[in-house]
């Protein structure tokens, strides 16, 4: 698979341009049949929005525990809508859950990083904590389309029960753009800091007799100057098919496509040089553009496509069928600046990561439905699953080119650097490949009017083989866990629930990075453990969810004893401990507010003696939000809103030598839907990091990220 050179990516946003105008145009020549409701029902995935207002009784795909409410939930949720991905203007996976105060950014969207997250101090597995529309997706350096999207769902914590093997953080799950029941043709444009255009094409609807067919096209392209002084090129396109083959018979496909180019350097910042005990220097304006290398560059493209059959067997029962393909390819030569001092001062490397392909194909069948033994109600769920995961590398994606010993000053300008390797890009070899299968099954047994409990278990097998550039093997794990998972609900209205839960998961070990010593090195997987106590109440005008939770995770770190760069590895275990509560409310007709706070003590246990006691890297103490949303009468059509988050001081090390200052930013905004010569149109402008505050953020183990300066965001969108 090439990458598309410019002239033929051009042709390829006309070609889908072109069609999206014509299904348009087919469909307003004409009324659609209104599809009989008592006739034609197919199974369709709902959203679950746990901050906001929603009806009760919508459903979310929760991997082994089936179609379930929020409130049928005994795990910590959160979603976002497309709505507000739109509305506050949300270009970066860092950007989507700004609202909730357990979920915090780690990478930069301009960076190899973009996808890291953390959720409760942990961060999120890149290999099997994200996934497309339930499909497994390799996540490690992507950003993708959000125009694409119609929510993103969060499901916190350990989650080997309901998916299998992942970080015990938590899933975050895409659900794509679906067929409308009615005609959609929407455009829009907007603008960034400092040059960056968007446009965005949406359409949608129903055709053939009583609507049986649906179809949902999305284009979008952006293009232009980043606020650090890099060049973006990205086009996406995503297509969603539906046919109501019978009454209780829906099939489904979805097609996903996105290239996303950046030229220039956006570095990561290390602390693997910096000496111990010593303040870090002053943070950097996030406009600064520190790049050496003339040749450094970041390109990712990926594909996905899916499809799936639902089928109502009864009132009570259904079934369900998927298989997923996805590729994914990062091609870059990134820089790494090495701190050496309270100065400023670094060295500086290029690292080149050429043209990896990763591979995942998936295929999943499960059952639902209800029954009744005497007294007891039960709600099952049961399937199997089969997934593989193929990786490629460029062999000499392991070398790096240093530049002297000291090269530059993070308040000077950049010296210019030159890339004078010869590397062979032609040459990949496989690396690693996994197989993961899996039988699953949960009963949920209601008794009386408010009590039920949740038991169930996800069987694995799990094999891991990889080899080295030469073609010999170098490590292979077959693990076959159970993952069990138990619970405890309590339900005093039907707006409220108490519960308790506990369950067992395992994680890949994943690869060790290319900074430290034992670079590409496949670490075996790691146990978790995690209990959790909470409440969810969900009312018209207010809403509110806690939780108290303890997670125990097997330790991984980097061991500075044996070699300055360090080795990263296993051993011992990671204590987490927290409180998190969110709520929103609705403090007149006009205004609402939202907000929350997370309290985490994360600390190492049972490990190296020097780290026993330490507080685990990159998870703050303290963390919390606080959001208004007012819709001012005075206008119609005209609502505010503004954001202020905080982020508490965080290790930068498992040594705990040195601290990353804690952070405090406001962020701003406002959207004015009013019409036109009778068509629908919405203007949005988005202020973020509105006081234009520096700041470092934590990456994760000794590594940082100049945090993104102020940067401003229009909009404006037609419904045609």
């Amino acid at each position: 698979m090439q990458n598309l050179t410019q002239p033929r990516r051009r042709r390829l946003g006309l070609i889908v341009a072109g069609a999206l105008a014509g299904a348009a145009q087919a469909n307003a020549q004409g009324p659609l049949a209104a599809p009989d409701a008592a006739s034609v029902e197919p199974l369709q995935v709902q959203t679950v929005t746990v901050n906001g207002e929603r009806a009760r009784d919508e459903r979310g795909a929760l991997g082994a525990l089936g179609n379930r409410s929020d409130l049928d939930t005994p795990f910590a949720t959160a979603s976002v809508s497309s709505q507000q991905i739109e509305d506050r203007q949300i270009a970066t996976l860092g950007q989507v859950f700004a609202d909730d105060a357990s979920v915090s950014a780690q990478g930069g969207t301009y960076t190899q990083a973009a996808h890291a997250v953390n959720v409760r101090g942990l961060r999120l597995d890149f290999t099997n904590g994200f996934k497309i529309d339930g499909q497994p997706f390799q996540m490690f350096g992507v950003e993708l389309p959000l125009e694409t999207v119609e929510s993103v769902q969060l499901l916190k914590g350990a989650s080997g029960f309901l998916y299998g093997f992942a970080a015990p953080g938590g899933i975050i799950n895409y659900i794509t753009k679906k067929p409308t029941s009615e005609t959609l043709l929407s455009a829009d444009v907007g603008w960034s800091s400092a040059s960056l255009k968007r446009a965005h094409v949406d359409a949608g609807g129903r055709f053939g007799a009583q609507g049986r067919f649906g179809y949902r096209a999305n284009l979008a392209r952006e293009e232009g100057g980043t606020y650090n002084g890099a060049a973006l090129e990205r086009q996406a396109a995503s297509l969603a098919v539906d046919a109501r083959l019978t009454s209780d018979l829906t099939w489904s496909a979805n097609f996903l496509y996105q290239e996303r180019d950046i030229d220039g350097a956006v570095p990561t910042v290390s602390l693997q040089n910096y000496p111990a005990r010593t303040g870090l220097p002053a943070p950097v304006d996030g406009r600064k553009d520190l790049g050496a290398y003339d040749s450094s560059y970041y390109n990712s493209t990926l594909w996905m496509g899916a499809t799936a059959l639902d089928w109502r067997i009864g009132r009570a029962w259904q079934a369900s069928l998927s298989y997923g393909h996805t590729v994914k390819r990062i091609d870059s030569a990134n820089e790494t600046l090495y701190l050496s001092n309270q100065r400023g001062d670094y060295s500086n490397r290029l690292a080149p990561f050429y043209r990896p392909n990763l591979t995942y194909d998936a295929l999943q069948a499960s059952v639902e439905g209800k029954f009744d033994t005497g007294l007891l109600r039960h709600r099952v769920t049961f399937g199997a699953g089969y997934q593989t995961l193929e990786r490629t590398l460029n062999p000499e994606s392991n070398l790096s080119l240093f530049g002297p010993a000291t090269v530059g000053n993070l308040y000077a300008t950049p010296p210019v650097l030159v890339d004078t390797s010869t590397f062979d890009r032609s040459i990949f070899y496989k690396i690693s490949e996994w197989t993961h299968k899996s039988v699953f099954a949960s009963d949920t047994i209601e008794f009386g009017d408010h009590w039920s409990v949740l038991l169930g278990a996800r069987h694995v097998d799990y094999e891991n083989l990889n080899w080295n550039a030469r073609g010999a093997s170098t490590s292979r794990y077959n693990k076959k866990p159970l993952s069990p998972s138990a619970a405890l609900l309590y339900q005093p209205t039907s707006y409220a629930t108490v519960y308790a839960s506990y369950v067992e998961a395992m994680e890949d070990g994943g690869t060790v990075g290319t900074t430290y010593a034992n670079a590409n090195e496949v670490l075996a997987p790691l146990t978790s453990r995690q209990a959790e106590l909470g409440v969810k109440v969900d009312q018209a005008g207010w809403g509110a969810n806690a939780a108290l939770f303890r997670v125990k995770r097997g330790a991984a770190y980097a061991d500075y004893g044996s070699d300055p760069r360090g080795v990263y590895t296993q051993g011992g275990e990671l204590s987490y401990r927290g409180l998190e509560v969110n709520a929103r409310a609705d403090l007149a007709r006009w205004l609402k507010a939202n907000g929350g706070v997370t309290w985490l003590d994360a600390e190492y246990k049972a490990t190296s003696p020097a780290l026993i006691g330490n507080r685990v890297e990159s998870t703050p103490r303290l963390q919390a939000v606080l959001g208004l949303e007012a819709r001012l009468p005075q206008v119609d059509g005209l609502s505010l809103y503004a954001n202020a988050s905080y982020l508490g001081e965080q290790e930068a090390n498992s040594a705990n030598t040195i601290q990353v200052p804690s952070i405090a930013l406001l962020h701003a905004g406002g959207a004015w839907r009013t019409r036109v010569q009778g068509r629908d149109l919405t203007l949005r402008l988005q202020v973020n990091n509105l006081a234009g505050k520096d700041y470092w953020y934590s990456a994760g183990s000794n590594s940082l990220q100049i945090g993104a300066p102020r940067t401003v965001s229009f909009n404006a969108r037609i419904d045609l």
